[in-house]
């Protein structure tokens, strides 16, 4: 299915098959994933984009290990896929988002590549944005569950309600606030959103699986239109013509000590 447009499924049966691919990103992508890498690109006049990819290739090792190659099949996990799903096909279907929400995330796209017998499971997911402002608003929908994640929920929930919520992980990307104006790109921690993550039974639950399962990247680049003036975290690597950031990251590290990845750039 490679390059697929979701908006040729029409037919309830296609509707079921786009269904299940929500079921899958929910149950997988915000269960456990491996390396998460953010990169941010601003121009100039203000537009840019957002891109966010996450490489789970470990988990089908580890499903493999516990569920056995069998079980995946059972559940359809097996097959080949190189799907894009065009945002503007699947936000209307969404009952829990705004229309403000549905219009910021309307123009993102995702692609997802998964070849079980390689061990290949990736999530990319792209937003671009007009100017800072709706920079600033993607980010807070993101943030309150407007995002992919409430998406997927949202469409794949129907009518039946029920909560779809995978333990508290899918909110990892939400413990920060981001805010970028011109001259300046902040990242902090907001203490409220990640002391309601971190009472949650299930997130001390996902802990103690995640520890289990080694290194897990958080890394961010940002990508500026000028070059940067001074960078407030240490840890922070500038490029030669300082225009970008990378700021490298562990998802436990973000959950034990998440004020370590705070950063604010100035350019």
């Amino acid at each position: 299915m490679k390059g697929l447009n979701l908006s040729i499924y029409t037919s309830p049966n296609n509707m079921n098959k786009l269904k299940l691919l929500a079921a899958a990103l929910l149950a997988l992508c915000f269960t456990a994933c491996i390396t998460i890498n953010e990169e941010v690109s601003i121009n100039n006049n203000g537009t840019g984009n957002m891109r966010i990819h996450s490489d789970m290739g470990k988990m089908f090792e580890m499903l493999k290990s516990f569920a056995g190659e069998e079980e995946i099949k059972k559940e359809g996990m097996d097959k080949k896929m190189d799907t894009t799903i065009f945002m503007k096909d699947i936000v209307d279907t969404a009952k829990n988002m705004s229309a403000e929400d549905k219009a910021l995330l309307r123009d993102g796209a995702l692609k997802l590549k998964m070849n079980m017998q390689e061990n290949l499971f990736d999530v990319d997911m792209n937003y671009p944005f007009k100017n800072l402002n709706d920079a600033n608003k993607l980010y807070a929908a993101m943030n309150k569950g407007g995002g992919l994640a409430s998406l997927m929920k949202g469409f794949n929930q129907g009518d039946q309600g029920g909560d779809n919520s995978a333990g508290g992980i899918d909110k990892i990307g939400t413990l920060y606030d981001i805010r970028i104006k011109d001259g300046e790109y902040s990242r902090t921690l907001n203490q409220a959103r990640y002391d309601s993550l971190m009472t949650d039974p299930r997130m001390q639950e996902s802990k103690g699986m995640m520890g289990m399962m080694g290194d897990m990247g958080m890394n961010l680049l940002v990508k500026l239109p000028r070059a940067a003036k001074s960078v407030s975290n240490p840890k922070a690597v500038l490029s030669d013509d300082k225009k970008s950031v990378t700021l490298p990251g562990d998802i436990m590290i973000a959950l034990d000590s998440p004020k370590t990845l705070e950063i604010v750039i100035r350019y």
